[in-house]
């Protein structure tokens, strides 16, 4: 490299030397100074094909895409370059395909392969080296031209799409793709008969496949020649019978002209000869549209048995899910044929008749089923569908009922895992004692079975057992101190129940132990906060949460409760609309964060607002109601002087209330709400939103 650059000082008009500069700089990866020769090298000789290459792949590895587009932008402004030289239309190649694939600019791709297709047909290719031949028409002219007139036909260029499909059968006429397209082409501008004339050749290879018979059909139809359709397929498959989908396409076509017993015949034959997911995706396709449906569910269920069959019926089985009454009908049918002696519809039907009735929420229907299948042929994992379902119609107690009797039926059932399920199921039913067994029953098999553990301790809470719970929660976090969720559950039941200091401490104990933990930091700030608000202290209620919304600003939970606590208080109200609105982005059927955007919109006078936001917040409630947001939206209503609306929302925030263990400290307020709403004289209603 020294001689050479010596050399140049010399010679400073040599392009020999700073072209091989270049090429030993890009060899030892030095590529700023490789860059700067290159570039000395094009300034001179614009048509220098290898450095064309080498910067533009230089600069494509390191993703500069508007680095190569410079560099061939360069090369074609250079007045220097000649008019018909390999480096111009190289660097026209090359540019046309940065906007065909990187940039996807089809009008501005086309410009440049129009170019390109002109300099090759004007015998300028005949100047090319083979090195520059190969850099602009690669191994393959024909796929080189097949990627012309595809960038032709994006720009509906179709003259020269036309031309460059017909270059590349120059190269191979044998191509499967080019025929099809050229054919493609044809008939969209209008030259019918040309495109017939190219599909008919193509087809006398005759080619695995239908795609060019499905042309051929297109093209006869737009030539107005549809009665050749059929007879020339018919032909067709007669002398080419191991085609299977030219086979199908002519089903198809049986099909498409109402001869539904032929198609439908010719079907059955083909799966029986050679079961291919196309297959049955037609049959499936031609027993839907006629809704034959107990024929649709053995194809269905064959397909299901079968490698990608499944996959292949998909369209199939979200066409039946998506009509109502079709999927009731599909699983009253499959009920049916299930449970006839002997079955007429194999096993595996129901893992398709569930899937409908999930995706089709129908679920109730899908019951008689699975008990039919547990009666027939009872199993552990019958069972546990089978409760599954259930829990999932919210019949918790049967569901329970169904544990209990796998239990009692197969003994090994009765572990751990189980018996914890079985006891979630019996709190969802309101049966907490009897969860509570479970519970305990699970932990003398496995006395560290931590789900177990946090739902015992939970459920006693839930039963007013707080001394039983929290002593569970501190057995269980003895075992595992850092336990996010156990620490959770155990600060949540000393708020619960008023044990404020004891709760302070705790939380301010979690935050000396485990600075480091994010999840702990954030449960005890929020637990610190919920205490101080209890305790009537909001500034330091505020303090704790704006502690979390400076370590995470975008955390949605903070934001709500932050934006809450102003509204309650009437402080920064549009700052804590903008909040809320702000959590309710990442979660917006929260039921808590709707809540508190109608009572901040109800704090800032927009009652009507209020009103739709409370009501949503009622509408997405889970396991039962909430006595804030049933209070909240009395609240909006009685100040739009709705009386008997506000009675039925504070009576609802009433039940609440009382069944909350501890009852809700508010409880007493709302009755005395109720109470009053009685005495409360009749005024106007607002005519517009105000300020309450």
């Amino acid at each position: 490299i020294t001689l050479l650059e010596k050399a140049l000082k010399a010679d400073p008009d040599s392009i020999a030397i700073p072209r091989r500069l270049s090429r030993l700089y890009f060899g030892r990866g030095e590529t700023e100074q490789a860059i700067r020769y290159s570039n000395r090298v094009l300034e001179a000789d614009p048509g220098d094909t290898a450095t064309i290459s080498r910067l533009v792949v230089h600069f494509l590895r390191k993703n500069d895409v508007a680095g190569a587009v410079t560099v061939l932008k360069d090369v074609l402004a250079n007045p220097k370059l000649e008019p018909h030289s390999s480096g111009r239309i190289l660097a026209e190649y090359e540019l046309g395909k940065l906007y065909a694939n990187k940039l996807q600019q089809p009008e501005l791709a086309a410009d440049m392969f129009a170019k390109v297709v002109a300099a090759l047909d004007e015998k300028a290719a005949n100047r090319l080296s083979p090195h520059d031949q190969a850099r602009i028409l690669g191994s393959d002219e024909a796929a080189t031209y097949l990627e012309f007139g595809q960038v032709f036909l994006n720009a509906k260029r179709y003259d020269l799409a036309i031309q460059a499909f017909e270059r590349g059968l120059v190269y191979n006429e044998d191509d499967p793709q080019l025929p099809l397209l050229l054919a493609e082409t044809l008939l969209t501008t209008g030259k019918g008969e040309e495109a017939l004339a190219i599909v008919e050749r193509f087809l006398k290879r005759q080619p695995q496949g239908g795609e060019g018979y499905d042309l051929q059909a297109r093209i006869l139809t737009a030539l107005h020649r549809e009665d050749e359709i059929t007879p020339r397929l018919e032909r067709a498959a007669r002398l080419d019978s191991k085609n299977l989908p030219l086979q199908y396409a002519l089903a198809d076509r049986y099909r498409e002209i109402g001869q539904v017993d032929r198609a439908e015949a010719l079907y059955k034959e083909l799966l029986t000869a050679q079961p291919t997911p196309l297959g049955y995706r037609a049959l499936a396709a031609s027993l839907l549209k006629r809704k034959r449906t107990e024929d649709l569910l053995r194809v269905l269920t064959e397909a299901w048995t079968k490698p990608n069959g499944f996959d292949a019926v998909k369209p199939q089985v979200e066409a039946i899910i998506k009509d109502a009454a079709f999927a009731d009908e599909v699983l009253e049918a499959g009920y049916k044929m299930l449970s006839a002696t002997p079955p007429t519809l194999d096993p595996p039907a129901v893992k398709i008749l569930a899937a409908i009735a999930a995706e089709a929420n129908k679920l109730e229907k899908l019951e008689p089923i699975q008990r039919l299948v547990l009666r027939e042929n009872p199993s552990p994992q019958g069972y546990r569908e089978m409760a599954q379902l259930l829990d999932n119609l919210r019949r918790h107690a049967d569901a329970a009922a169904t544990l209990e009797e796998m239990m009692t039926r197969y003994p090994d059932e009765k572990n751990p895992r189980m018996l914890t399920l079985l006891g979630q199921l019996r709190r969802l039913a309101n049966q907490n004692d009897r969860a509570i067994e479970a519970f305990r029953e699970a932990l003398k098999i496995d006395p560290n079975e931590a789900e177990a553990q946090a739902l015992l301790g939970l459920t006693l809470s839930q039963a007013d057992k707080p001394d039983e719970a929290l002593e569970v929660f501190r057995g269980a976090l003895k075992n595992d101190p850092a336990n996010p969720a156990l620490n959770r559950l155990y600060g949540g039941v000393l708020t619960q129940f008023g044990r404020n200091d004891e709760a302070i401490a705790f939380y301010k104990g979690l935050l000396d132990r485990y600075p480091n933990s994010e999840e702990i930091v954030h449960l005890a700030h929020s637990g610190l906060s919920v205490v101080y608000v209890n305790l009537g202290d909001f500034s330091k209620g505020e303090a704790e949460l704006e502690t979390l919304l400076e370590r995470n600003p975008d955390e949605a939970g903070v934001n709500n409760d932050l934006g809450y606590l102003y509204a309650d208080q009437g402080k920064n109200l549009e700052k804590a609309e903008a909040m809320i609105r702000k959590a309710l982005l990442e979660e917006p059927k929260n039921a808590a964060y709707l809540d508190s955007l109608g009572w901040v919109l109800f704090k800032r006078g927009k009652l009507k607002e209020a009103i739709e936001q409370l009501e949503r917040a009622t509408q997405n409630l889970t396991g039962g109601g909430d006595a804030t947001i049933y209070e909240h939206l009395g609240d909006v209503y009685l100040r739009l002087q709705e009386t008997a609306k506000t009675k039925a929302a504070w009576e609802r925030a009433e039940q609440a209330a009382a069944k909350a263990v501890p009852p809700d400290k508010r409880l007493p307020e709302i009755r005395k709400k109720l109470e009053s709403l009685g005495r409360i004289a009749p005024a106007p209603k607002p005519a517009a939103d105000d300020t309450p």
